[in-house]
């Protein structure tokens, strides 16, 4: 019986997160490590799927670097037009196109608001992006649980649990796996599959979308 599943970045793929789900047994809690929304066709659809998820069974939602680029530009100051024209640039207009330009429902947004930061069990520590090698998640400054890249990638550091982990999507189409991390973003919005992790017994499941014509 699966204790956790963890599902890899999203970013807006509705139809593969719904064939996704009905791959998935039914026993275990589900850790989905962020990047719900930018750059696919239908983030709209994705956020109220999560939302009504979380009403059937455990759900931890993480909260990814795309989550953050749209609440620092809705909630900064007098409406924040630098951090919205990062967001624009990395798949926020394909954010707000779902929502054929109204805003987002108080729902939505109450939803990515509380999202976390981090999930440690006795076994793992799931988190969007990845940790600062030598540092603790609870010592990993927010930005680098949310951004980092190479730092993380090329460390051999042993953080006494395995790390899974997203943002960097696998160049080879595959989880990329190693002794103390598994990256399980495998580019579902680039025409990769949509993958979940199930642990303790490390078996992927995975649903890519099907090319048109």
């Amino acid at each position: 019986m699966p204790n956790y599943i963890a599902i890899g970045d999203i970013h807006g793929m509705a139809q593969l997160l719904e064939e996704l789900l009905a791959a998935l047994p039914s026993e275990g809690e589900l850790v989905f490590l962020g990047d719900y929304i930018d750059r696919g066709p239908d983030s709209n659809a994705v956020i109220s799927r999560l939302i009504a998820l979380a009403q059937e069974r455990t759900c931890h939602f993480l909260r990814g670097n795309h989550e953050e680029m749209m609440l620092s530009a809705l909630d900064g100051p007098n409406f924040n037009f630098t951090m919205r024209a990062h967001w624009m640039l990395n798949g926020g207009s394909q954010t707000l196109d779902s929502y054929d330009g109204h805003p987002l429902p108080p729902a939505h947004l109450a939803f990515l608001r509380q999202t976390r930061g981090y999930l440690s069990t006795e076994e793992y520590i799931f988190v969007h992006a990845g940790l600062l090698p030598g540092c603790t998640p609870e010592d990993t400054p927010p930005q680098h649980r949310l951004w980092i890249r190479e730092q993380f990638l090329r460390s051999n550091y042993d953080w006494g649990r395995l790390v899974i982990h997203g943002h960097t999507p696998c160049k080879s189409g595959q989880p990329d796996i190693h002794p103390h991390r598994i990256n399980i973003d495998t580019g579902a919005v680039y025409g990769g599959a949509l993958t979940a992790l199930v642990l303790p017994e490390h078996r992927f499941i995975k649903r890519r979308a099907t090319p048109a014509g």
